[in-house]
């Protein structure tokens, strides 16, 4: 009956709280209404005057531009200038253009003005010379009418619409014009005198936002326009007018509310002294039952004390042992639960009030707990224990410690890394113990000192440290550190952000490693990649690589400064990179390239053996090195070929300085073995500018002037210049000229073989196996005797005939074997080599393709070998070259393999059935380690692709012997077998067979 009348006595302020809350908010969402409507209609009045004025704005400049291209002239002779006071003028009075813009009749700009500094030229204006569909912009759109495209500049971070059409649509020979608008400067202008800051607007295009002021609210005020033109291109406008700071329908219904709510509190607190004394105990054992914890109280009672009160939870616990537990004392309950030293706490609890808490063990096997969490404390002169069962959680906390030693254990046991943690500030507060055997630092050692370990930090370290801010994983960088004992050692170190909850940035934790050793292998391999190995000098391809750079850089005003060419690694801190980096904002001054050619160095090779040429060339190389410093580039990129390109000196200076490099050689004298020799150097000389068209044009060029300075002399050298494009041919170059067309018209050469020889069977056997041989060409004058390959082949190829060359011993070679077929059968491959200029014509590719079709030889038979460099060169090319020529059956093999170490980057990339080893690594294998192990590197790693391996340059038995042991697959060279013509090899095969 009471708890009837108390519910009755505190519904009745609620009720009046309800009403007077009803009737306060009902007054402000009407006021709300009433204003959200005149907001709405502000906002329509503002948003038409801005498309107005939008709209008249874009119709003037459109004008404009038709005036400008009405009053074009037809003929004016300065037409640049008339250009640059027209758009300087139009710009004066029409604010809001960017730049206005000539395109010529092929689309490219010609001229632009901007506002500021009127008409750019090619000279200084980077957009200038570039097609204007770069910029979205296409003739066949703009012939009729105006096409319009909008672009983002990086430069502004502004939106720009470029409109364009023809000047004259009948008469597109005029050209076009192109003017700029930058956006968002005009609607900062327009918008800021139209829209006061009591609106909030925002203006796009295109799905992006060219203008935007405020955030528009989704309340059912803000006002969109239906899209409109704007220079030609589609805008759409939204606006709404703000909330007045003074929202009346809103302070109605606070004020109301604050009313209510006192009245309701008022009558409230009156009637909470009703509340019996009941209700509070009734919450309270509600309260107690509820509790996952045991509560227990206890009465003294004769020195010690007795269980009155207890929750249910209590009895759960002990459940089993509750009802023995009931009957006894606390110092019986805790004998019988073995927990002896409990009465003691007990008692000292109720004499000095102070709490006790502990975490106990549960030995008895009474009860189901196996650890108890117990507090004590007093209570008026009753004492309330409280248990609570932790069994799952001292297990969880066991699992958790087995686990983490187990993980250090792990941590600590790893090779050459080690794991760290770091503060926000990256400091370290933590590292792993394998971090003393990287450096040799104690662990807390290092973390107080590392700052004075550190030698080197990366360049982005600035870059790490904010996208880890932002917690993001950057990638792993290098960071170089001194050890204990004073040793470089260069760690990798993987960044992993720690977050709170909130996406706070908490801790960096992450993975440490030694990769000293990996860099250093890497420079080693980079540094053998770009360098000659006998004389430490750049080799061919990093040589066209810093050349190419080089030309890209020509036009520009930037300095190109290339890496280190004289010399080998200088260790895992030096910079050996192939690209080239800009350093400096200089004027850029005039690169001369000289090609050198040793003379008289074949001589030294025919009389003392390659060795002697060897040791000439390193001592070559040293006199070079004399005449170059350090931004000059030096390689050697053949046999006795080298080249410098004289970095920022004038062609006076580099031929001062070839005179000096001249006379040096010329005093040089070369002692091998008891013999004297004199040698020289013919040199040719080119400037490097911008009409330099290609690195291949720049080489030939040189070579040419090259091949001028021998036959003036040699040891000299002759510079070419742009009007010695077509040097005259001396009397010897000519008869070689002629004796080389001679013999394409009338069958004139001659086709010679070598064998390549199986090593991998015994010698006495090999009779039995099909035969292998390359072919070789030979060039018989009556004029002038027999020619050398190394001068008719060399001139071939300068004056565009090697590929008829090729052709003819591809087809002579087939005639040869097709007359002969008893021969066919007993021979295995037949090597024919094809020049790089035959490897990129696709007319010669086609003559060959028809040939092998119609030939009764066997298309397996047949062997193409094409070098490494002119594979590298014309990768594209060459690809298509042995699929075709696969298709039908050919094989091919990648002669000269190792001589520019890029080959294992391309090998996997060319479909070649074998690889031939260079003979500069074969020659030297037996007395040489470093050739041994490059040839074994070879020999596996085109073993591991499926490819056989030849071995060119096998000179003696030791060799081969070697070559043997190293499992290579065949051998070609003097010791197996000496050139000779291929009528008498065929004739010989042919009898050897009958017999």
């Amino acid at each position: 009956m009471l708890s009837r009348i108390n519910h009755r006595i505190y519904a009745f302020p609620t009720v009046l709280f309800l009403f007077l809350t009803l009737v306060f908010v009902s007054a402000g969402v009407s006021i709300q209404s009433e204003e959200r409507a005149a907001r709405v209609s502000k906002a329509n009045t503002v948003a038409e005057q801005v498309k107005i004025s939008l709209e008249v704005f874009s119709t003037e400049r459109i004008q404009a531009l038709h005036n400008v291209m009405r009053n074009w002239p037809t003929f004016e002779p300065n037409q640049v200038d008339w250009f640059n006071a027209q758009a300087l003028s139009l710009m004066g009075m029409q604010k809001g253009y960017s730049s206005l813009a000539f395109v010529n009749a092929k689309g490219n700009i010609e001229w632009i003005a901007t506002p500021n500094s009127g008409v750019k030229t090619r000279l200084d204006n980077r957009l200038v010379g570039r097609p204007m569909s770069e910029l979205g912009l296409t003739i066949s759109s703009m012939s009729e009418k105006f096409e319009s495209t909008l672009i983002f500049s990086p430069q502004t971070q502004h939106h720009h619409i470029l409109i364009g059409r023809a000047i004259s649509p009948q008469e597109p020979e005029h050209g076009y014009l192109i003017a700029g608008f930058d956006v968002q400067s005009i609607l900062g202008v327009m918008l800021g005198e139209l829209v006061g800051p009591q609106f909030n607007f925002k203006l796009a295009a295109d799905n992006a936002i060219l203008f935007e002021s405020g955030v528009l609210v989704n309340d059912g005020t803000q006002v969109s326009l239906a899209p409109f033109s704007f220079i030609t291109r589609d805008f759409t406008l939204s606006m709404q007018s703000q909330l007045s700071p003074y929202n009346t329908g809103m302070l109605v219904i606070v004020i109301g509310l604050i009313m209510t709510a006192l009245v309701s509190y008022v009558l409230h607190k009156q009637l909470k002294g009703a509340v019996s004394l009941s209700d509070s105990q009734q919450r309270y054992l509600t309260a107690s039952e509820a509790s996952l914890d045991a509560l227990l109280i206890y009465q003294p009672s004769d020195e010690d004390f007795v269980l009155v009160e207890s929750n249910s939870y209590s009895r759960y616990l002990f459940r089993g042992a509750c009802d023995v537990l009931h009957a006894m004392t606390l110092s019986e309950q805790m004998r019988y639960l073995e927990l002896h030293d409990i009465p003691k706490h007990v008692q000292s609890v109720a004499e000095t009030g102070v709490p006790y808490e502990s975490h106990l063990p549960l030995t008895s096997d009474k009860v189901a707990p196996e650890w108890l969490k117990i507090q004590v404390v007093k209570a008026a002169n009753n004492i309330a224990i409280t248990v609570r069962d932790v069994t799952e959680r001292f297990k969880a906390q066991q699992d958790l410690k087995r686990s983490e030693e187990k993980y250090r254990r792990l941590v600590d046991g790893m090779h050459r890394h080690f794991v760290y943690t770091k503060t926000v500030d990256h400091t370290f507060i933590y590292v792993s113990a394998g971090l003393e055997k990287i450096l040799g630092y104690a662990q807390e050692t290092f973390c107080k000192n590392e700052p004075k370990y550190v030698r080197q930090v990366p360049d982005e370290t600035f870059e790490i440290r904010e996208i880890i801010a932002r917690g993001n994983k950057p990638e792993p960088y290098l960071v170089h550190y001194q050890s204990s004992g004073g040793k470089s050692v260069v760690l990798e170190f993987s960044d992993t952000p720690i977050l709170d909850d909130a996406g706070a940035l908490i801790a960096i934790e992450g993975i440490a490693r030694d990769v000293t050793k990996e860099l250093v292998l890497q420079e080693e391999v980079f540094f053998q990649a770009n360098h000659d190995q006998l004389t430490g000098l750049l080799n061919r391809y990093a040589f066209d690589a810093q050349l190419r750079e080089i030309l890209l850089h020509t036009n520009d005003s930037a300095e190109y400064t290339p890496f280190s060419v004289t010399g080998k690694s200088g260790g895992i801190n030096s910079k050996t990179n192939v690209t080239a980096i800009n350093l400096h904002r200089e004027p850029a001054k005039p690169s001369v390239m000289c090609f050198i050619d040793m003379d008289r160095f074949k001589l030294v090779n025919d009389s003392c053996g390659h060795p002697a040429g060897d040791k000439l060339l390193k001592e070559i190389s040293t006199i070079f090195r004399q005449f170059v410093n350090g931004q000059d580039l030096l390689a050697r990129i053949g046999g006795d070929e080298f080249c410098i390109i004289f970095r920022n000196q004038s062609l006076d200076e580099v031929t001062q300085c070839l005179d000096k490099l001249l006379l040096a050689v010329s005093n040089y004298r070369f002692v091998y073995d008891d013999k004297l020799f004199f040698v020289g150097a013919s040199i040719g000389v080119i400037e490097i500018n911008e009409s330099t068209q290609s690195a291949e044009a720049l080489i030939k060029a040189a070579d040419n002037a090259c091949y001028k300075a021998k036959h003036l002399g040699r040891n000299r050298y002759f510079v070419f210049r742009e009007n010695d494009s077509q040097m005259a041919i001396d009397d010897s170059e000519n008869q070689v000229l002629h004796a080389l067309h001679k013999a394409l018209q009338h069958d004139g050469f001659e086709l010679y073989s070598q064998a390549i020889m199986p090593l991998t069977v015994p010698q006495e056997e090999q009779g039995a196996h099909l035969q292998h041989y390359e072919i070789l060409l030979r060039l018989n004058s009556k004029e002038s005797g027999l020619i050398s390959p190394g001068l008719f082949i060399p001139l071939a190829e300068r004056h565009g005939l090697m590929n008829k060359v090729d052709l003819w011993v591809v087809d002579n070679t087939l005639k040869t074997l097709e007359s002969n077929p008893a021969h066919i059968d007993n021979v295995g491959k037949v090597a024919i080599n094809l020049s790089g200029i035959t490897l990129g014509d696709e007319m010669a590719l086609h003559k060959i393709a028809q040939r092998m079709q119609s030939t009764t030889v066997p298309a397996e038979k047949i062997c193409f070998e094409i070098t490494e460099t002119t594979a590298v060169t014309n990768l594209n090319a060459a690809k298509h070259f042995i699929s075709t020529l696969r298709d039908i059956g050919c094989s091919f093999a990648l002669d000269d393999f190792g001589a520019g170490m890029s080959s294992f980057t391309y090998l996997k990339n060319l479909d070649v059935d074998y690889v031939k080893i260079d003979g500069s690594f074969v020659r030297n294998i037996v007395h040489d380690p470093i050739d041994h192990a490059t040839v074994t590197a070879i020999n596996n790693i085109a073993h591991s692709m499926g490819k056989q391996t030849v071995a060119e340059f096998v000179v003696d038995n030791a060799t081969a012997e070697v070559l043997r042991k190293l499992k290579v697959d065949y051998g070609q060279g003097f010791a197996l077998d000496k050139p000779k013509p291929l009528a008498h090899r065929v004739q010989w095969r042919v009898k050897l067979a009958s017999a």
